[in-house]
């Protein structure tokens, strides 16, 4: 097959990644993948051996950048690709734009990483949405929970839908940077208002109470962090607590932590959880989105449900039992083995491209 995968701009984490992973592996099962990105982010370099090349979109007018929509056909169609695949985000708007105004026939695939209708703002929101959704001819959601989310969303994705999670690897390679503390809690993603940092600030502030020597380390950026410093800086913590930035050793920090806490708002299934899995780092999570579909509470790690400071140190002070941790992290590994390998998922996307050409 010849598959062309659509992403939003060059960056480090989220679904680009997993694009990006998905079809490495797809070529190595003989198959031909290029990755086109919409927005161009020049200091920032995707560094995996694919041909990836730029639409040179404009974000502003992404709802009229028809220059945009006529070069992304153009492709389309020279490159006679049997599948093209949207990744989360603006991509399935600029490929259905494209698809309808210029008529490319070429299959068209959305992978949908996140719940759609907690994003949804109102009805006339709900009606632009399903608008690009029919233009879709097969959509593969994150998790089953985000499929159902879909389906309430659009009703004829019932028949045309499949669930696949995101892969990871296994990471026995890679190192542990040094610590120099005696807990260290970590939490990787952007800094915005569903990631919910700021009341991880407020768990790890109970906790270093009795704690001294716990540090956080917050692994990413974002249009909060001055206002998460300040919060940070309110409650002296500021020896506590650690800002990371966006960091290429993502897994090195992992392996260097003792637990990683995800208080989300709203998800899809992060990819960072399974990694933290597969470096049989136990994870505390809240039961959003496809979280409760990878982590069996109290097996694989903890789900929590609703945002009470003490149900999150309830967990966290679990773990501080040697056998319980030990427990989890086993199961953790077990589980990433059986079913989170990146080669397992993309026998999962080679079957359902092959079913939808055919």
């Amino acid at each position: 097959m010849k598959i062309l995968q659509i992403i939003q701009k060059p960056q480090l984490r989220g679904a680009e990644i997993f694009a990006s992973q998905l079809s490495v592996e797809l070529e190595k099962s003989g198959h031909q993948v290029d990755v086109l990105y919409l927005f161009d982010m020049p200091e920032m370099a995707l560094e995996y051996p694919l041909n990836y090349f730029g639409l040179k979109a404009s974000f502003r007018k992404r709802f009229t950048d028809f220059k945009a929509y006529r070069k992304l056909a153009r492709i389309v169609k020279e490159g006679e690709y049997d599948i093209v695949q949207a990744n989360a985000g603006d991509t399935l708007k600029y490929a259905a734009l494209s698809r309808l105004i210029y008529g490319w026939k070429n299959k068209l695939v959305f992978r949908n990483a996140n719940k759609m209708g907690d994003f949804i703002k109102s009805s006339a929101h709900k009606k632009l949405n399903q608008f690009f959704l029919r233009q879709v001819d097969h959509f593969i959601s994150v998790s089953e929970n985000c499929r159902l989310d879909l389906i309430e969303l659009y009703r004829p994705a019932v028949s045309s839908s499949t669930t696949i999670t995101i892969g990871t690897y296994l990471f026995d390679d890679i190192e542990a940077i040094p610590k120099y503390a005696d807990k260290v809690w970590i939490n990787v993603g952007s800094f915005v208002p569903e990631k919910n940092q700021s009341f991880l600030i407020d768990v790890f502030a109970e906790y270093v109470k009795q704690n001294e020597d716990a540090q956080l380390w917050l692994v990413g950026d974002g249009k909060l962090r001055k206002q998460l410093e300040a919060k940070v800086s309110d409650l002296n913590l500021t020896h506590s607590v650690k800002f990371l930035g966006f960091r290429k050793d993502v897994i090195s920090l992992i392996k260097a932590a003792d637990v990683m806490v995800m208080p989300s708002k709203i998800e899809g299934l992060p990819g960072v959880i399974l990694e933290a899995m597969s470096c049989k780092i136990p994870v505390i999570a809240s039961n959003v989105g496809g979280i409760p579909e990878v982590i069996i509470n109290g097996e694989t790690g903890f789900v929590i449900e609703g945002f009470e400071v003490d149900k999150y140190l309830y967990a966290v002070n679990e773990l501080d039992q040697l056998n319980i941790y030990q427990y989890i992290q086993a199961n953790q590994r077990k589980a990433i083995e059986a079913e989170f390998l990146m080669k397992t998922v993309s026998c999962g996307f080679e079957d359902v491209y092959q079913k939808v050409i055919a």
